[in-house]
């Protein structure tokens, strides 16, 4: 396994290098000037120049790529175009808010989902799996963008009530932090919950109708040891699957979630940047994005040796 996890590790290098190319080369030929965007028409043709020669613009485009991957290297992804505030200190500042979101995200997700799909597998046909299986088509039906505005707009419309603006850690002030976190990650969550519902009902099902599950409750073992120790542990490969993909869902969602609710997170960075073609903001963005999403894929796998002993890595 320490091989497999060491040429998976080695792997990351040329896939972060091909995703950062293609970002920084798409980036660069999408029209418009970010000298525009920062300065405006009335900027004069000096200061327009000595913008572009301040961050590298009117060097070509090979070349300014080789300088920011030489400042990655170094761990430096240099300064915002827009404010000529150091990038890394601005991830310091905002990756706590963004962790804190699909942490909890995250938790929501996984213990409703498997929770219950594992009850609606148990109890099938029952009133309770039919109530599981109609919200999990409306978790999958319904955007997230549009429950958590009505999640800012219902409460302000019928209770005159808002959820406090601006990011409180929970060490300072646990009770604004949880009404300012909790309400709005758990609305995240439906759609990744709603699939994981739906998929541990269907993979437990599977499961319990093989041969094994029926030869283990002939021996006369209790329905609990049958469930958690022989069935769970082999339909949760496909739900571990979906587990790990769902990182990337969630850094998706968390764009949506801190511009809404005004949190100053990296999702909030990176709408920001994309609109005003900071294109260091992007970079750093979309290379530590992807790290995260291939290390969570990495977890996923050498976990299924855990859950399914028969899977070896060679």
């Amino acid at each position: 396994m320490r091989a497999y996890a060491l040429r998976r590790l080695l792997f990351f290098v040329p896939v972060l290098l091909i995703a950062s190319a293609v970002t920084f080369f798409a980036v660069n030929i999408i029209p418009g000037d970010p000298a525009v965007l920062r300065l405006g028409l009335e900027a004069t043709p000096e200061e327009m120049a000595s913008f572009r020669e301040l961050h590298g613009l009117d060097r070509p485009i090979t070349q300014r790529y080789g300088e920011w991957l030489w400042g990655m290297l170094r761990g430096d992804p240099g300064k915002s175009m827009m404010g000529g505030q150091s990038i890394k200190s601005e991830l310091s500042n905002r990756f706590p808010v963004t962790l804190t979101i699909m942490f909890f995200s995250f938790v929501f997700a996984t213990f409703l989902g498997v929770t219950f799909g594992i009850i609606a597998a148990v109890f099938q046909d029952s009133s309770f799996d039919y109530f599981v299986r109609t919200f999990s088509i409306f978790g999958l039906s319904v955007p997230s963008f549009f429950t958590l505005t009505l999640l800012m707009l219902v409460p302000a419309i019928l209770w005159r009530y808002a959820p406090p603006f601006g990011y409180v850690p929970f060490w300072e002030d646990p009770w604004r932090a949880t009404r300012q976190i909790i309400p709005p990650t758990f609305i995240l969550s439906i759609g990744s919950s709603a699939m994981l519902m739906r998929l541990t009902r269907s993979s437990l099902l599977e499961v319990l109708r093989e041969d094994y599950i029926r030869t283990a409750r002939a021996k006369g073992l209790q329905e609990r040891v049958v469930l958690l120790r022989h069935a769970l542990k082999n339909a949760t490969i496909p739900v571990l699957t979906v587990a790990g993909a769902m990182i990337a869902g969630l850094l998706g969602g968390s764009v949506i979630l801190e511009n809404i609710t005004s949190l100053p997170g990296l999702g909030q960075y990176f709408f920001t940047a994309t609109v005003q073609r900071d294109v260091n903001v992007i970079m750093a963005l979309v290379t530590y994005s992807a790290f995260l999403v291939m290390t969570s894929h990495l977890v996923v796998d050498l976990l299924y040796g855990y859950f399914d002993p028969r899977i070896r890595y060679r």
